[in-house]
């Protein structure tokens, strides 16, 4: 996928992940990490490819929303940070929006909100290494202020 997306090859890049979801039905359990990914190739698509920026950025939008209804169904018992790979993502359809702006950034918002609370204790330890949680919560403080920054450049109305 990586090298088709690196090469332009953007919608052969989709179809990869796609064809590997629907020949492994069974295993639905990283369904939401690969919407974030086919969204991620479409940001790339809208950047690179500015004459079907509009149908890119719809595509990534769709894909976040399923993502995100993915997530909503998972109890995950581990550090998540699906939520703030999704913000980040709405955060860029953001930036590269002329109408939806204030909708993406909106969103981002709620993500990295959501997120933020869903990162308990001081370290997360896992195959032997642990790694201190306050840089992620600072990193998505550090998006929240991003977003709302950008909001009001935009003129949203935040809720």
């Amino acid at each position: 996928m990586v090298q088709l997306q690196e090469s332009g090859r953007y919608d052969a890049a989709v179809s990869v992940v796609e064809d590997w979801m629907n020949q492994h039905q069974n295993d639905a359990s990283q369904n939401d990490f690969l919407h974030q990914q086919i969204a991620m190739v479409y940001i790339s698509k809208a950047y690179y490819k500015q004459s079907t920026r509009d149908e890119s950025i719809d595509k990534a939008a769709s894909h976040l929303e399923q993502a995100l209804n993915l997530h909503a169904a998972k109890k995950s018992e581990d550090v998540d940070t699906s939520l703030f790979g999704i913000g980040g993502a709405y955060e860029i359809l953001g930036d590269l929006s002329q109408k939806d702006k204030c909708q993406f950034y909106g969103r981002a918002r709620s993500a990295f909100g959501e997120q933020l609370p869903l990162i308990k204790g001081d370290s997360y330890t896992a195959y032997g290494k642990t790694v201190p949680l306050e840089p992620l919560r600072a990193e998505i403080r550090k998006h929240i202020n991003s977003v709302e920054e950008k909001s009001g450049q935009a003129g949203c109305t935040v809720r």
